[in-house]
């Protein structure tokens, strides 16, 4: 008779099995960790050595001999080579690998068949870095590499990923497992197909947030993988939700392509541009552990202004620099005030000086036929189409090259009729300008006033070309305030395209691809500046037009960027829609101030990650809203929370409220410009249009009444980001009547 099983001996087998791959995982985790041990010991020795010797070289070094120069060069270059193999090895100490894919691979040899022992049964295990025994025998691969997609792209059963030369390469993937590992120690492992990918994102998501980027390597998601993993050869555009990790992605992509594709760019020819100093310090704080460095970082006016360089110093000319359209005030602007706003931003006011600027150039190149010994030397037409095949030229340039074209028509012509080489140098010295000096100086101010008053005094012209002009008073009010010495990031960016039209300059050079983060937050005109500035050059756009604070400047569709700006047949437009932020409380109340307003907005996908519900407290006075926040940021903190804020609207209010607040609970200083404050593990108070891009585990939305937030869309995308900077906790204090947005 067959004896009976019980539910427990059917649950048996599965255990043993799990204790079986469980003592298999941590014998692999143990061979990796005296691997990288092992690397750690002979980097160690190799760099005192390297150090040693490039310092004997130093203390020996004489400029007028090229062999030391040299030797010190190569020592320098192998010193550093040897600190970044250590420190890599440093890195992966503590966790090793996050991934391991189990794969077959159809029809050929993998690429990466050196690294395994069995080429047709390929188990590879995948970390943040590549980690060998030696230069061909990798135990970890990168997350990097070409095969590491399948981890995040692909599902069991059959696959592919592209090889580093693009082909696809068919796979059938057997196993796709996730690792948990601290400190060395193996915590747990999750199977794709045991655990659901939403759960273990939920469990990975439910920790609180540190004062760096998380750690989203092993979490990358395939949507976002993709746009990690895109061709440099393009541009993207990526359009994404509150949360749904834009600038990870960016800062991932950085490293992606300088991995895969070095020989072709390099870090210091990279740009991140940011809209303030304390979101460009928080996001690049992550890219050496992804193994970036010496990339440029600076806010776009710091970018613009390195450009224009010494041909218009802002303090040399006593210049103020006005970024009044980044700070939030609750005043209501002058019609006109706000009608400037919205031209300067547009894509009308730098095609308008295009216009100008290309009348410039014909009124100063007066192209007529030139007439020499009685016949035509040099036609009009001819002329015309020179500078018509020889457009993206400066200014200096052409009339250089007109010069010297016009030169040797006057040389042939004398050739011809056999004059004398003395007589040659003669005539062609009177031709010699005739185009203008190539030197030619240019007041970069000067044009620019010239521009807006012709802007003014041909209305009418532009108009026909269907560009929105506005009225002579608008215009009148940016000329005003430039002669008053008030600049702003535009009238910076009009400046620069000046500059590039008409001077010789290399400032434009040695710049190949541009990260800008919170792109909505700059008018379209700015991006038509940098493409005309770098026209090789290729760019990675993250934003989310419904965070657009800079209503009047700022970007609230992608439409005339995609269109007018880049390309829609070659750049790629990405909407990423799911949120990895929020809990779904916060993220449901923050969808409801969205759905009361008449832009366009992107579906919010929140993972199911449930939260207290949002605490709203309407209190008496001040004072009483002042001892709310003191006791929620002691409760955050007695909770474990490490990042917390009280959002305010403005700057002077978050001064006020700071110093209220100080004298009952330690706070993060603020600093005289509040711009350049860095984000740390601590209460901090901070003005809405610093807190984009950032997130806080518990936020306070101080006082989001009807007198400080109108029933506007302006008010509506501000409300917004304050309320989804909140990871797991959003307390709203408040006084008189709530504001509708939120009601």
């Amino acid at each position: 008779m067959e004896e009976l099983k019980t539910e427990d001996d059917h649950f048996m087998p599965k255990q043993e099995e799990l204790r079986s791959e469980w003592e298999k995982e941590e014998k692999k985790l143990e061979e990796c960790l005296t691997v990288i041990r092992k690397n750690i010991e002979e980097n160690t020795i190799k760099l005192k050595e390297i150090r040693a010797e490039t310092k004997e070289l130093y203390d020996n070094y004489r400029s007028d001999n090229p062999e030391l120069h040299n030797e010190l060069v190569i020592g320098l270059s192998m010193q550093s080579q040897i600190e970044r193999t250590l420190n890599k090895n440093l890195a992966a100490l503590k966790k090793p690998f996050f991934g391991r894919i189990d794969y077959v691979e159809q029809g050929k040899e993998s690429d990466l068949a050196d690294e395994t022992q069995d080429p047709e049964n390929c188990s590879l295990y995948i970390g943040k870095n590549g980690i060998g025994k030696s230069s061909t025998e990798m135990i970890i691969i990168d997350w990097r590499a070409p095969v590491s997609s399948v981890y995040y792209d692909s599902d069991i059963g059959e696959s592919s990923y592209l090889s580093p030369y693009g082909e696809p390469i068919s796979i059938s993937l057997n196993l796709k497992r996730t690792f948990e590992i601290a400190d060395s120690k193996l915590v747990d492992f999750y199977d794709t197909d045991v655990i659901a990918n939403d759960e273990f994102l939920t469990k990975y998501l439910g920790k609180n947030k540190e004062v760096v980027l998380g750690e989203i390597i092993a979490t990358i998601q395939k949507e976002q993988n993709e746009i990690i993993r895109d061709t440099p050869w393009h541009s993207v555009i990526v359009q994404g939700v509150a949360g749904s990790g834009k600038t990870t992605v960016a800062m991932h992509r950085i490293s992606y392509i300088l991995y895969n594709y070095k020989d072709r760019f390099r870090s210091d020819e990279f740009y991140i541009i940011g809209s303030n100093k304390m979101l460009l310090n928080y996001i690049t704080g992550v890219l050496p552990n992804l193994d970036v460095y010496n990339i440029n970082q600076m806010t776009m006016e710091e970018f613009l202004n390195q450009l224009l360089d010494k041909d218009f110093d802002i303090e040399k000319g006593k210049y103020v620099l006005d970024n009044s359209f980044a700070r939030l005030s609750t005043v209501k602007q002058p019609e006109n005030a706000v009608t400037l706003k919205r031209f300067k931003g547009s894509i009308y006011f730098i095609k308008a000086l295009e216009t100008y600027l290309k009348d410039y150039e014909l009124k100063t190149l007066t192209p007529k036929p030139i007439i020499y010994h009685d016949s035509s030397v040099y036609s009009q037409e001819e002329i015309l189409d020179f500078l018509s095949i020889f457009k993206e030229k400066p200014l200096q340039e052409k009339i250089d090259l007109l010069n010297k074209r016009l030169i040797n028509k006057i040389r042939l012509v004398n050739e011809k009729e056999q004059q004398e080489k003395e007589i040659i140098n003669i005539e062609v010295k009177k031709f010699r300008n005739y185009f203008g000096k190539k030197q030619i100086k240019f007041n970069l101010m000067d044009i620019y006033l010239a521009f807006l008053n012709n802007l003014i005094t041909n209305r009418s012209q532009y108009v026909k070309l269907k560009y929105e002009i506005p009225d002579q008073d608008t215009v009148g009010l940016l000329i005003r305030k430039l002669n008053s010495k008030s600049i702003d990031l535009y009238d910076m960016g009009m400046l620069t395209l000046i500059k590039k039209r008409l001077k010789l300059t290399r400032d434009f050079e040695f710049v190949s691809h541009i990260v800008v983060d919170e792109a909505q937050d700059f008018g379209v005109c700015v991006f038509y500046v940098l493409k005309q500035l770098f026209k090789d050059c290729t760019y990675t756009i993250m934003g989310d037009i419904t965070q657009n604070i800079h209503y009047d400047t700022g970007m609230n569709d992608w439409e005339a960027l995609r269109e007018e700006v880049f390309f829609p047949d070659k750049d790629k437009f990405y909407v990423l829609a799911k949120s990895y932020r929020n809990t779904v409380e916060i993220s449901d109340y923050a969808s409801k101030v969205l759905r009361q307003c008449t832009f366009k907005t992107y579906d919010i996908e929140p993972i199911i990650r449930h939260g207290k519900e949002v605490e709203v407290t309407k209190l008496a006075d001040e004072k009483a809203m002042l001892q709310k926040t003191v006791e929620i940021i002691k409760e955050s903190l007695t909770e474990g929370y490490t990042t917390i804020a009280v959002i305010c609207r403005t700057i002077d209010e978050t001064r006020a409220i700071y110093e209220m607040l100080a004298s009952h609970i330690t706070l993060e200083p603020l600093t005289q410009e509040m711009e350049e404050m860095s984000f740390t593990n601590s209460a901090m108070v901070l003005p809405i249009h610093m807190t984009k891009g950032l997130e806080f585990d518990s936020v306070i939305l101080w006082n989001p009444d009807e007198e400080h937030y109108q029933a506007s869309d302006a008010d509506a995308k501000l409300l917004y980001v304050a309320i989804t900077r909140a990871l797991h906790e959003l307390h709203i204090v408040y006084r008189g009547n709530l504001a509708k947005l939120l009601s």
